[in-house]
């Protein structure tokens, strides 16, 4: 059963391209999850996110720029993104540029949203200093009563603006707000139109993301929360990655930024590949990118229903992908397919059992006990005609992982080895899904040497 994340009051952010909207979303979220550029109708897809600012708590909704512009192949389906953040809105916060003055535009947009019967608050943006509060006046000829001024990069008049809300619409987070527990953030992660967007929306039943066929329509990574029997999920969808040499256009190459910075926010990334298709050196490259970061891995082998149910053929495609992705052994491998909406369960099963993996605590007797049974198996490389013991280890930390081994001779522990424990730990303890980081010590401090596994 897919259910959205617990109800919150949603906040919508609407106005013309290039007005602020991402920057103050990114004021409000404390973060840098939306991209702010000089260029008009960056942001497409709408983007969420529960927020916790001052003592106010609320869902934000940042939506693609309106009108989009002339010409542009993904106009339509901005505009139907930007009327069901609107449908869903308790609260409009309508951003226009005090910079540029009235714009023709502001005053039918205002009209437009008028209609929605919620309350709509005209916040005329660039005002960084009192001075610049006379800008004001050009828009009191949109006959409302809520219009404030603000400075969305600097934060500026941002405190009113959540106050007077909060008078119409309560904010005020509940007293056990910051007790919910945490969402497990999932990144979805691949080459352009490998399917991402659309399994994101197989899950959601819902068309949540933008999709279409021209390759790179998801240009910034898109937060969505979700809440699916009984667990919080924090889902992120990311803007297909080509190769840095190939993104010549600037929109492009932060897009690729923004993706490697969502690969840095997840707990677990599920690396998307097109399982009829060709699994190419750009999806070993981003497997690469995953285990730098140390993240927990999924891989989702997306298109099966491509296949046609040959055995031969499904055998190949799944040796292939496991081939490739090679810096990913220790990740799970799930069939899916977005268009017939099958495997979305096994994912979600993959998904929690490498985020209980991930954030695992081994207790240090059941630890030293495999490390007894590994040595007797296979006994350490000696050190010259010195015998290397292996005298007790510990865990050190979680997310990933990391196991701490004290030995006297740290330096003649071979990668070769460090992989023949860390496959005895996975044996053991069940850790799939996650990778894993062995380091050795010698007994008393000093000499150590750190291999990170998996």
């Amino acid at each position: 059963m897919n259910t959205q994340a617990k109800a919150l009051p949603v906040i919508a952010l609407v106005g013309r391209p290039n007005v602020g909207k991402s920057t103050l979303f990114n004021h409000l979220t404390h973060s840098r999850q939306a991209l702010v550029a000089d260029v008009p109708g960056l942001t497409r897809d709408r983007k969420e996110a529960v927020v916790r600012y001052e003592r106010y708590h609320f869902r934000l909704v940042d939506t693609g720029g309106m009108p989009f512009a002339d010409g542009e192949p993904l106009s339509a389906a901005v505009t139907g993104q930007i009327q069901a953040a609107l449908n869903a809105a308790d609260v409009i916060l309508f951003i226009v540029d005090g910079a540029d003055g009235l714009n023709p535009y502001d005053a039918e947009l205002y009209r437009l949203l008028e209609r929605q019967h919620v309350p709509v608050f005209v916040l005329v943006n660039k005002l960084e200093h009192p001075k610049h509060d006379t800008a004001l006046a050009a828009f009191y000829a949109l006959g409302t009563d809520r219009l404030m001024g603000v400075s969305a990069l600097h934060g500026r008049g941002v405190g009113d603006v959540m106050a007077a809300v909060d008078a119409l619409v309560p904010i005020t987070a509940a007293a056990d707000a910051d007790e919910a527990p945490k969402p497990i953030r999932v990144a979805f992660l691949g080459r352009p139109n490998v399917g991402k967007s659309s399994l994101v929306n197989a899950i959601l039943a819902d068309e949540r993301m933008i999709v279409s066929d021209i390759p790179g329509t998801t240009r910034e990574a898109v937060d969505i929360e979700l809440l699916r029997d009984g667990q919080a999920y924090r889902l992120i969808d990311t803007a297909g990655v080509r190769r840095r040499a190939r993104t010549k256009e600037y929109v492009e190459k932060i897009g690729v930024l923004s993706s490697l910075e969502a690969i840095r926010r997840a707990d677990v990334v599920v690396m998307v590949v097109d399982a009829a298709g060709e699994v190419a050196e750009q999806d070993a490259r981003l497997a690469g990118y995953i285990q730098n970061a140390s993240r927990a891995a999924v891989v989702a082998m997306n298109k099966w229903d491509l296949l046609g149910g040959k055995k031969r053929r499904e055998q190949e495609a799944q040796q292939r992908i496991g081939e490739r992705l090679a810096f990913l052994d220790f990740a799970p491998l799930v069939r899916t397919s977005a268009v017939a909406g099958t495997g979305l369960g096994q994912l979600f099963k993959a998904i929690n059992s490498a985020f209980e993996q991930y954030t695992r605590n081994i207790q240090t007797a059941d630890l030293n006990r495999v490390i007894e049974m590994s040595m007797v198996r296979h006994t350490p490389p000696a050190k010259g005609r010195s015998q290397t013991k292996l005298f007790y280890g510990l865990q050190v930390r979680t997310s990933p992982p990391r196991f701490r081994f004290y030995t006297n001779h740290p330096e003649a522990i071979t990668p070769a080895y460090t992989r023949f424990l860390e496959h005895q730990l996975r044996h053991h303890f069940g850790l799939k899904g996650t990778p894993l980081v062995l380091t050795f010590e010698a007994r008393g401090g000093g000499r150590r040497g750190r291999v990170p596994a998996g």
